[in-house]
Order: C-alpha cells, then sequence, then structure tokens
C-alpha cells in the first residue's frame, strides 16, 4: 500500500493519495465534508450512508475490474460506493477529500470475471450461505 503525496497550488498542506493492490485497513476518521465530490449528483442523497461507513473505519478493496491502485470499494449497509480517498497524513485519520465515481445498489455474492480472470471475493458484500443450505 502506498500513500503518495500531492500539492496544490495555493495550499500549504498536502494530501496523500491512497493506493493499494490489496485491501486495507482504514481506522475511524474524521472527514472533510467540504472535500466531497460526486461525479453524477444522483450520488448525492447516499452519501450519509458513505461517511458513516468510513467516520467508523472500514475495509477498503480495490475495484476488481479498472486497472487501478488507487480506486476502492466501500460497501455500506444498502450500497457499494468506488471512491478515490486523499487522507491529511500518514496515519489515515483525517480524510482531506473523497471523490465518488459510482454509486451502486449492494448486490450480496456477485462475482467478476475479467480478462485477468475470476475475482474470487465477492465484489459487493459477503457470499453468505443460508444456515437452512448446510445439513
Amino acid at each position: 500500500m502506498a500513500l503518495h503525496r500531492k500539492r496544490e497550488e495555493g495550499r500549504a498542506a498536502a494530501r496523500l493519495l491512497l493506493e493499494s493492490s490489496e485491501p486495507v485497513e482504514l481506522p475511524e476518521a474524521e472527514i472533510n465534508e467540504a472535500g466531497v465530490t460526486v461525479e453524477r449528483e444522483e450520488f448525492r442523497p447516499f452519501l450519509p450512508e458513505l461517511l458513516e461507513e468510513l467516520r467508523d473505519g472500514c475495509i477498503v478493496r480495490p475495484v476488481p475490474v479498472v486497472m487501478s491502485e488507487s480506486l476502492f470499494v466501500v460497501d455500506a449497509d444498502t450500497r457499494s460506493f468506488w471512491v478515490r480517498i486523499w487522507h491529511t497524513d500518514e496515519s489515515r485519520t483525517r480524510i482531506d477529500r473523497l471523490h465518488v465515481t459510482s454509486c451502486l445498489p449492494l448486490m450480496r455474492g456477485v462475482r467478476v470475471s475479467t480478462l485477468h480472470g475470476d475475482y474470487t471475493e465477492p465484489m459487493f458484500g459477503d457470499d453468505e450461505e443460508d444456515d437452512d443450505d448446510q445439513d
């Protein structure tokens, strides 16, 4: 996992872009809500669900169908969010900027096949079987 500094003109502080090819466990974090942007306005009503997940700490996973180490899936209660996250420091306890590129209804047990092979972990939520099926 890497955190890369990105300086912005007119800002003294640097932002650290979260990048990883593996899942990352994020600690509880404060979020600069003025730094939250969305790709499409129809995602905005679902932001409170995403912000709650990030404030409580969560595991984010790289998006399996995109060859980018800076785009992550955050599974909330009812939706999956594809996001880029910039922190203020390496402790990752303050999110300075958050950009939502996608917001999808949560679909448990969906598996994705790509040109690079099958993604074996559930893409949107856990893949639990019913207890009744285990005899």
